[in-house]
């Protein structure tokens, strides 16, 4: 039966159960609950599904149309309940039992003939922490392959990387959702989150309604950008060059932070160094942007008290993606928007848990509990707890 404040099912369907959880998709993870029943239709019985959104701190409650249909994935006939190996050239259904001889064969064969290294291991984002941790210790323990990595090399692992180098932690956001209602400009840089991640939207939306004005940075008029006070239509792969201009006119233009500056960052000499190189005119001709529109970004962001930066992968898949990122950290860094209420920069996460899965060691350089596999001492203590050498 439906439990007490945790969904309650429409009119006219009696519920069977209700089972709680979440899902699948973006890295919201919006909590829900899917109610079951049976129906009757032309003298044959169903189940019948129903998702509702569950009140949570991301998503208040929210669902969108692919958490209210995940389901289905689940629940479809042809869903594969079990492995299916290819003998004579067809795939066929096989008990686990044969299927995990199988693997354990093959690799064996491989770590006899040709060495651990010719076993690769790819992770994903939407594997839970348990799994991550256990996928990273099967790659370097069991199989002893130094190949390991997982499905954020191509996105995320650009802003862990520039998150790394500048606060010195990878952490996706620095601020709380809540932050985002009070910032009085925001940059979404490289993300549409209207369709990616569409239950928080809202948050924006109120943000706007509090006065706050939106830049969205797009090379696509997306529904976000629509959304926006401010879209600039970047040419594709000019994220870094236009972060750059802004930061430039921020510095020039009287908008830097410097007490924040003197006092939490470091390199600011040569920020400055290089930013006397940088030409608006040609910077605008590049991005395919009016350098009058880089200075209202620019103005925007510099001139008020609190504002948060987001990016996504717009910014991160590209040839410079670890500097791109970097380059709007600047702007953060620059005007003293960090550590306060409704100020911050987020790397809008595409899957579920990218961040777990590189905390607990699935990412080529990252050990269990964010050590690096380039340090000493957080190769030695990992190894301790796995009882096996540090090499």
């Amino acid at each position: 039966m439906c439990k007490s404040g945790e969904g309650k099912p429409e009119a006219g369907l009696h519920v069977s159960a209700v089972m709680d959880t979440q899902c699948p998709f973006c890295s919201v993870q919006c909590k829900m609950t899917v109610n079951t029943d049976t129906e009757t239709l032309a003298g044959i019985i169903r189940t019948v599904y129903k998702a509702e959104g569950k009140p949570n701190a991301a998503s208040q409650g929210r669902l969108c149309i692919k958490g209210m249909n995940a389901h289905q994935h689940a629940t479809h006939a042809e869903r594969l309940v079990q492995p299916l190996i290819r003998k004579e050239g067809k795939l066929v259904p096989v008990k686990w039992e044969e299927a995990l001889d199988t693997i354990a064969s093959s690799f064996s064969t491989l770590l006899s003939t040709q060495g651990p290294d010719a076993i690769g291991i790819y992770g994903g984002g939407s594997l839970s922490n348990e799994t991550a941790y256990l996928l990273g210790k099967f790659a370097r323990v069991a199989v002893g392959t130094r190949y390991i990595d997982y499905n954020g090399r191509f996105c995320m692992s650009a802003a862990a990387s520039a998150g790394s180098k500048v606060f010195g932690v990878d952490r996706g956001l620095t601020c709380r959702l809540a932050d985002i209602p009070l910032a009085r400009c925001i940059v979404l840089a490289g993300t549409n989150i209207a369709e990616c991640q569409p239950t928080l939207m809202p948050y924006f939306h109120q943000a706007k309604e509090n006065g706050a004005f939106v830049i969205v940075i797009d090379p696509r008029a997306t529904p976000t950008a629509a959304a926006a006070d401010l879209h600039l239509q970047i040419k594709p792969g000019m994220d870094a060059v236009l972060a750059n201009a802004m930061l430039k006119v921020i510095v020039d233009e009287g908008f830097a932070n410097e007490e924040f500056i003197r006092k939490r960052t470091n390199g600011y000499d040569q920020l400055l160094t290089h930013l006397k190189g940088v030409d608006l005119r040609e910077s605008a001709a590049l991005c395919g942007i009016e350098v009058e529109m880089i200075r209202q970004a620019a103005h925007a962001f510099g001139s008020v008290e609190t504002g948060i930066v987001f990016t996504a992968r717009g910014v991160e898949q590209q040839t410079d993606g670890h500097m791109a990122v970097r380059a709007f950290l600047n702007l953060v860094l620059a005007t003293g928007k960090i550590g306060r209420e409704g100020c911050g920069y987020g790397a809008v996460t595409g899957q579920g848990n990218g961040q777990g899965g590189r905390e607990h060691g699935q990412k080529a350089d990252q050990l269990p509990g964010y050590r690096s596999i380039a340090n000493e001492e957080d190769r030695a203590y990992v190894a301790s707890v796995w009882g096996v050498e540090p090499s």
